[in-house]
């Protein structure tokens, strides 16, 4: 479950949340105190990584071509490197 904070709590603990994000590997959403208002979500250094190595992957077309290959029949390797 998603940890929320107001903005407020959030400068309050801010120290506590980076740690939290980290080491819990749970995003924090900054929910606005104002009707309208947009939040916010703090996510570990790592996630943030792990999700910008999916987009590229996505964007640069290789996740479709791992989806592609996903039926594709087992080759053993090593049996193919013996008979070389």
């Amino acid at each position: 479950m998603t940890k929320i904070y107001t903005p407020t709590q959030a400068r309050q603990n801010l120290y506590q949340i980076l740690k939290n994000v980290n080491s819990d590997r749970k995003p924090v959403l900054i929910s606005p105190t104002k009707k309208g208002d947009k939040g916010a979500v703090v996510i570990g250094e790592e996630d943030w990584e792990a999700i910008q190595e999916t987009l590229f992957l996505v964007n640069s077309g290789v996740a479709q071509k791992v989806k592609d290959r996903e039926n594709d029949p087992v080759e053993d390797f090593d049996e193919m490197w013996d008979s070389l």
